[in-house]
């Protein structure tokens, strides 16, 4: 998963200079969950003991109240029936009644007090194979694959019969890549549960791996029967229709994948993908911010929406998503670097920090890739920018030291000839015309 989200950049880069492509982001495992616990146990009291029978009488009224709210069709007040099962187990310790304790606890988010419920039912009742199966889910949830996978191995072993373990533990191995074991599990938890949604998920997602797309599509289909508010069975069949090159189709069951879970992010990350290969800016910018509201710690994703906000006109905007990007990934995503100095050098005309981010990024990105990247060629086309700038600066500088040379030359000069000949003045030795021609007349008669 963190590989195919470094991808993401990657293809954004793509859309501003010419990079590769990527390939989809995969989906989570399926969540069966099992129900509470639904039979009353017989009395671990003697025969008659007023306490085992007011415990029986008291079961039997918690699961009444967790039937008559499914029945209703509200929100379950989990705080309710948490009560209701304390209520049980303070009249007699009954496995049962602790296992739908954690389940109640689990529900209101208590994980650590829904995992010690479960391991202490199972403890007093090691055959109560809902809470050994619960208590796989929550560690999987909380991250200990090793531990779920573990326990859900021990599941199989000793519960022949189970479903819910065998297709857990088949999407375990799907993720894995172990995809001729996850089909077998599947295959067998359908034996023993036909409607298994998460053994149907799991055979959908081994075929997609295997690229067998028609039975792929088929078997996702098949499921949405099974459960038509499930977003990652849409999401299959979107991804079906993208190997075949339908992008309009698939787009259309991303979007339904979405309206059933507007939090599934498989579909958002198939959507940014396919809008970044376009280069269709807004709608990348729509889903990085999406994605971010649920995991804002993530990156690449900053760095995405960095990338979209420069090509819709907000520079200031994709520096400050670019700056969130590197904060959070450090030295582990050059790519941010690379993005930075493109917006320096494009938009906003700067070369000098261009050039600053394009070594960053090498230093970073590391010698061969630095050099498998544009930024080379970018650094220099920045370079030599920069060298023409300077030659241009140089060349102005040096015209107006000519223009204010000649002008005081010309000034010079100016001024020069007015000492010479004021006007008005007469030459010296020059004789005046009156005077010359009555002196050649001779004295007046």
């Amino acid at each position: 998963m963190t590989t195919t989200r470094r991808l993401v950049p990657a293809i954004l880069l793509a859309g501003a200079i010419g990079c590769a492509g990527s390939r989809p982001r995969p989906a989570d495992a399926p969540h069966d969950r099992t129900r509470p616990a639904t039979s009353a146990p017989s009395a671990s009291s003697p025969d008659g003991d007023a306490g085992g029978a007011r415990a029986q009488r008291l079961f039997a009224e918690a699961l009444k109240a967790q039937e008559d709210q499914r029945k209703l069709g509200v929100p379950t007040d989990w705080a309710h029936l948490e009560r209701k099962w304390r209520t049980v187990l303070d009249a007699e310790e009954i496995p049962e009644a602790r296992y739908n304790l954690g389940v109640s606890l689990e529900g209101q988010g208590d994980a650590s007090g829904a995992r010690a419920a479960y391991e202490r039912a199972l403890a007093a009742k090691p055959s109560l194979r809902q809470a050994a199966v619960n208590l796989g889910v929550l560690l999987e949830k909380q991250g200990d694959v090793p531990a779920a996978s573990a326990l859900y191995a021990r599941i199989v072993r000793d519960f022949p019969e189970d479903a819910i373990a065998r297709a857990r533990l088949a999407a375990l191995y799907r993720a894995s890549g172990q995809l001729d074991e996850a089909w077998r599990l599947a295959r067998e938890a359908l034996l023993r549960d036909s409607s298994s949604l998460g053994a149907n998920k799991v055979l959908a997602r081994v075929a997609l791996q295997r690229n067998e797309l028609e039975l792929a599509n088929l078997i996702a289909l098949r499921a949405q029967k099974l459960d038509p508010k499930d977003p990652e069975l849409p999401w299959v069949s979107g991804q079906v229709l993208a190997r075949q090159g339908d992008e309009a189709g698939a787009a259309a069951q991303y979007r339904k994948a979405l309206a059933l879970s507007g939090d599934y992010l498989p579909a958002r990350y198939a959507l940014l993908e396919a809008a970044a290969r376009k280069q269709a800016w807004s709608a990348v910018a729509e889903h990085a911010a999406a994605i971010l509201l649920v995991e804002p710690k993530n990156a690449p994703v900053h760095l995405a929406l960095g990338v979209a906000k420069r090509h819709l006109g907000k520079p200031d905007e994709a520096l400050a998503s670019y700056g969130q990007a590197e904060k959070l990934a450090g030295d582990t995503l050059p790519e941010v670097h690379l993005a930075r100095g493109v917006l320096y050098m494009r938009v906003k005309n700067e070369c000098q920090p261009a050039i600053e981010a394009f070594r960053a990024y090498a230093r970073a990105a590391g010698p061969v890739a630095a050099t498998d990247s544009p930024a080379p060629r970018l650094e220099r086309e920045c370079v030599q920018i920069l060298e023409e700038n300077r030659r241009a600066t140089e060349a102005a500088k040096q015209m107006q030291l000519d223009a204010e040379r000649k002008a005081a030359e010309e000034a010079a000069k100016k001024a020069g000839q007015g000492a010479v000949k004021p006007p008005g003045a007469q030459a010296p030795g020059a004789v005046d015309a009156g005077a010359a021609t009555t002196s050649t007349q001779g004295p007046a008669r």
